[in-house]
């Protein structure tokens, strides 16, 4: 996890050298994070729709009223997701205006900037749902908060050995002895898909005890389908951040 914190450290101030640009990326990191409890709360409001809560009485233009707020949350953080995406893209146009690095090694700039920017917001997310755990079950999201550490630790060893792959491409290609395409790409693809399976295993751990925790009374109907939704969105972005990670390693050895 050191690993991972001082090459993000190292890329940040390398890619975004003036205040301002920081700023601006740290807000889209954090507004990606936002983004995500708008999720888990439209995944709350599709609960009390399919499970209403006991001993209340819901007429259906009440259900039918509930389905359209839904639907128009949903649809709008679709919405806020491309744009946000399309002003990064302006974000890092303005901020690497002017730099003198070659066209290649602007290229891996971009593709660096786009990673660590991807991988920074679904880590933020993570974080906001998470948190958002303790309200459902508390000692569930101390399980996830566990799990989640574990995993960190094996995505901080996976970056660090990749970043040694990466760098042996680059003496090879160097040295006018370059490695196979296939193999590059081999190297890439197997670390990643292997840190996304070890953390797959994670999560099915978090919805073994998912089951348990319902099953004995601990968790609500209604609180452990919003639940099991929070832990698919921590899975598919575990898979992200795997896989992400290793194109951060190809863009950060070879941006220097």
């Amino acid at each position: 996890m050191i690993t991972m914190v001082n090459e993000f450290r190292a890329a940040m101030a390398d890619l975004f050298r003036t205040r301002r640009d920081l700023s601006i990326v740290a807000g889209l990191v954090l507004f990606g994070a936002l983004v995500s409890a708008a999720e888990l709360l439209s995944a709350q409001l599709f609960s009390n729709i399919i499970i209403p809560d006991a001993g209340i009485t819901r007429t259906m233009s009440d259900t039918i009223g509930l389905a359209v707020v839904f639907l128009l949350v949903f649809g709008g953080l679709r919405v806020i997701n491309y744009a946000q995406s399309l002003y990064r893209i302006n974000v890092f146009e303005k901020a690497f205006h002017g730099n003198s690095a070659s066209r290649a090694g602007e290229s891996w700039r971009w593709a660096m900037a786009m990673e660590l920017t991807s991988i920074l917001t679904m880590s933020a997310r993570i974080v906001v749902i998470a948190s958002a755990l303790f309200f459902l079950s508390p000692l569930f999201a101390v399980a996830n908060v566990v799990i989640a550490g574990l995993v960190l630790q094996v995505f901080g060893v996976s970056l660090r050995r990749q970043l040694v792959t990466q760098k042996r491409f680059r003496a090879q290609q160097q040295a006018k002895a370059p490695a196979s395409s296939a193999d590059k790409v081999r190297a890439r693809i197997k670390a990643g898909e292997l840190a996304s399976l070890i953390a797959s295993v994670g999560v099915m751990v978090l919805m073994a005890s998912l089951i348990a925790l319902t099953v004995i009374g601990d968790i609500a109907a209604g609180a452990a389908l919003v639940s099991f939704l929070a832990i698919r969105m921590i899975g598919q972005m575990y898979s992200g951040i795997a896989s992400g990670l290793m194109r951060f390693a190809r863009a950060r050895v070879n941006s220097d």
